[in-house]
């Protein structure tokens, strides 16, 4: 059995074993983490990359995976396998999670959104008002403002959905509803 390594002996620059990490990893060590991550990160993209095929959606696979290790490293029975097995069949599960979420996100704003406009001869009701201004917005403000209004969400959680800092979910919010208000506003005074 490999000898496990210290926090100590780890910082110190030997190379730990995939145990060794998830040890410390359990122990609350983020430089543990990190050395995980740097070790099976381009296996754990590749395989999401795969699964998911878009760039971004791989990362965010990649990192719930990782997130996963985090908050449950005790998960991880060296018995049953190596560490980058283990890792392979985490992603492959948020990969999957993470399609399903987009795929349905996108059949809702398509639902909401993008549905057709009645002719401008037929009578225009509120709600078709609103789907019609909203097709009048950016697509990345449409989609923060359809995600905080028909989804329900806070713009922390917007932020987190989109993967994009807090401030610019704000700010994608904050700009699509003034537009959205000029459009709006600029129909209903014609």
């Amino acid at each position: 059995m490999p000898s496990l390594m210290t926090s100590q002996e780890f910082r110190s620059g030997g190379e730990p074993s995939d145990l060794s990490l998830v040890r410390l990893v359990a122990a609350g060590d983020e430089d543990a983490l990190r050395a995980v991550m740097a070790r099976h990160g381009g296996l754990i993209f590749g395989l999401a990359r795969r699964v998911v095929g878009d760039p971004t959606l791989a990362e965010e696979a990649a990192q719930d995976c990782f997130v996963s290790l985090w908050k449950a490293p005790e998960r991880f029975d060296p018995e049953r396998g190596a560490l980058r097995d283990y890792l392979a069949g985490i992603v492959k599960k948020k990969a999957i999670d993470v399609l399903r979420r987009e795929r349905h996100r996108s059949r809702l704003v398509y639902d909401i959104v993008d549905r057709p406009s009645p002719p401008e001869s037929e009578s225009v009701d509120t709600l078709d008002l609103v789907h019609s201004s909203l097709r009048k917005l950016s697509s990345l403000q449409r989609e923060a403002i359809f995600l905080a209004y028909f989804g329900g969400l806070t713009y922390k959680e917007v932020a987190e959905t989109l993967a994009i800092p807090e401030g610019t979910a704000k700010t994608r919010l904050r700009d699509g509803l003034l537009r959205l208000r000029a459009v709006m506003g600029s129909v209903t005074a014609a």
